[in-house]
């Protein structure tokens, strides 16, 4: 299992992670808070099981390739 300091001390190598929590999705995106929680939303990336918050990478990755061009 990944802790918080795993995920983001190796530069966010995103290759081998499915799912990031809200802190490490703006470290992904490199913008706040706000901003990356309507990223995720519009990418339909939100993952919720119980009162945790994960977010595919996948769909992160996938939208935001889309948006670019």
């Amino acid at each position: 299992m990944l802790d918080n300091t795993t995920a983001t001390s190796s530069a966010l190598n995103t290759e081998q992670l499915l799912t990031v929590d809200t802190p490490t999705l703006c470290k992904l995106l490199c913008c706040g808070r706000y901003t990356a929680i309507q990223i995720g939303d519009l990418a339909h990336a939100r993952i919720v099981t119980n009162s945790r918050v994960l977010w595919s990478v996948q769909r992160i990755k996938e939208y935001v390739y889309k948006i670019a061009c």
